[in-house]
C-alpha cells in the first residue's frame, strides 16, 4: 500500500518503484524474524534434532525448531541474494514489476515451506490437519507474485 500511495503521490511508475523496494525488503524481513527469535515468539514445532532449543515463554518446555531463524535465512538472506544478483547481473529492471513479482513468489514459497517446521497458531491449529494459516496466507502472495511476473512479461513484449 505504501508503494502504491508513494508512487501515486510522486507520479512514479508503481511497478518500477516496487522493484526497487523489493530489492531491500528482505533486509526488513531478516530483522523482523531475528526480532521474533530474540523475543522468543513464533517458535517451531517439537524436534529431536540437536539444533532444537527450548523457548523461555513455552510453558510446555519442549525442544523446538528455531523456525524464526529458518525464515530469517530464507526470507532474508536467500531472498536478498536473489534480489541483488537479479538486479545487478541481469536486465530485469527493464521489465517493471518483474523483480517485485519474483520477490513475492520467493517470499510466498519460503513462508510456505518454513511453516512445516513452525508451530501452528494455537487458536487456529491446522486446517484439515495438513495446512496452517501461514501457508494459506502464502497462497495469495504467490498468486500475486505470479500475476506481477506475468504482467511484466506481457508489457515487455
Amino acid at each position: 500500500v505504501a508503494v502504491i500511495l508513494y508512487s501515486l503521490k510522486h507520479k512514479l511508475n508503481m511497478f518500477a518503484f516496487g522493484d526497487r523496494v523489493a530489492i531491500v525488503s528482505p533486509i526488513g524481513l531478516l530483522l523482523g524474524r531475528l526480532a521474533n527469535f530474540v523475543n522468543g515468539e513464533l517458535w517451531g514445532r517439537e524436534t529431536d534434532g540437536w539444533w532444537g532449543m527450548i523457548f523461555p515463554h513455552d510453558s510446555l518446555g519442549l525442544v523446538r525448531h528455531p523456525s524464526q531463524l529458518y525464515e530469517a535465512f530464507l526470507e532474508g538472506v536467500v531472498l536478498f541474494i536473489i534480489m541483488i544478483v537479479l538486479s545487478k547481473k541481469t536486465n530485469i529492471l527493464k521489465k517493471p514489476g518483474m523483480l517485485a513479482g519474483i520477490f513475492f513468489l520467493g517470499y510466498g514459497c519460503a513462508r510456505f515451506v518454513v511453516e512445516y517446521a513452525r508451530e501452528p497458531d494455537a487458536h487456529l491449529n491446522l486446517f484439515w490437519d495438513i495446512i496452517s494459516m501461514g501457508q494459506i496466507l502464502s497462497i495469495p502472495t504467490f498468486i500475486f507474485g505470479s500475476w506481477m511476473v506475468w504482467q511484466a512479461v506481457q508489457k515487455a513484449k
